[in-house]
């Protein structure tokens, strides 16, 4: 399916050329072997590591101590320790360390210290607020992730931040000199998404300190890869694309010297009828398309 969409935009792409892409400057290269490199900087050496106990909380249960590995092991291998089904319906999780205040993490975010760890599900309604804005987070990340993976030349990528009140979320595209995608382009990287969501590809994520982020030029407070593809973030983000459901890339327009992207999506666990999500759907599409 990658061969398609590689085609369909490879000759838009070489039929025109930029003057201002060859005097862009680069940003960081957020490769692979980067996240590894700064996942080493900022957690240590993974062959030297200390045991810690967290704290699992449960609300059907007393709370239960687990022996993890520091700065390795992340709140999803301790909910694994209750059951499998309790540590997949993980979407976030709520860190309290024995020092310092609490806060809100990625469930694939390694654990720095001892801490009681609560896990917080799309059934929440506590924290229904940061629930979505992660599922969204999330849904653009996914999104420029396939589409670096399909697009051929040069892309890069930036996320605007987008309410869920808006209905729907966006990535905005640099590198294809203006060229909105056609309606069968769209039907052609929906497909390619689709494949790529359902491979069950996890969040790894990294919190990354201001003086690393400064340092190394990362844009944001958080490093994800999903696959083999690496962005820059800030807040945290769902457990995997399992968590996904149904999903469309529905338009896009230009903004500015930009490709914006529009999209829209509901959680796995909120199964919708087919009539439904085209009300939902169509109700993101105009909304898009009435930004500026």
């Amino acid at each position: 399916m990658k061969v398609p969409v590689r085609s369909l935009l490879a000759l838009r792409k070489t039929s025109t050329t930029s003057v201002a892409a060859v005097e862009k400057i680069p940003s960081p290269i957020l490769s692979s072997e980067f996240f590894d490199h700064i996942r080493h900087q900022v957690y240590g050496d993974a062959k030297k590591v200390d045991k810690i106990v967290v704290t699992v909380k449960n609300v059907d249960e007393d709370p239960r101590p687990v022996l993890v590995n520091r700065n390795v092991s992340t709140a999803f291998h301790c909910f694994n320790h209750l059951s499998k089904q309790f540590a997949d319906d993980a979407v976030l999780v709520e860190v309290t360390p024995s020092v310092g205040g609490a806060y809100f993490s990625s469930v694939n975010q390694p654990i720095a210290d001892q801490s009681e760890i609560t896990r917080i599900g799309f059934d929440t309604r506590e924290h229904v607020n940061l629930v979505n804005e992660a599922y969204w987070r999330s849904c653009s990340l996914v999104t420029a992730a396939f589409l670096r993976e399909a697009l051929s030349g040069d892309v890069d990528f930036e996320f605007p931040v987008d309410n869920i009140q808006n209905g729907f979320f966006s990535v905005a595209v640099k590198g294809l000199d203006g060229n909105v995608f056609t309606p069968d382009e769209l039907n052609t990287i929906n497909r390619f998404g689709k494949t790529f969501i359902r491979e069950e590809k996890p969040f790894e994520t990294l919190s990354i300190p201001q003086s690393v982020s400064e340092e190394s030029g990362i844009q944001g407070d958080h490093l994800v890869r999903i696959g083999r593809q690496v962005f820059a973030t800030n807040g945290p983000v769902i457990r995997s694309t399992r968590q996904i459901g149904r999903f469309s890339i529905f338009k896009s327009k230009i903004d500015d010297s930009e490709v914006l992207v529009g999209g829209v999506s509901i959680p796995h666990c909120q199964p919708t009828s087919s009539y439904s999500w085209s009300l939902i759907a169509k109700n993101a599409m105009q909304k898009f398309s009435r930004t500026q």
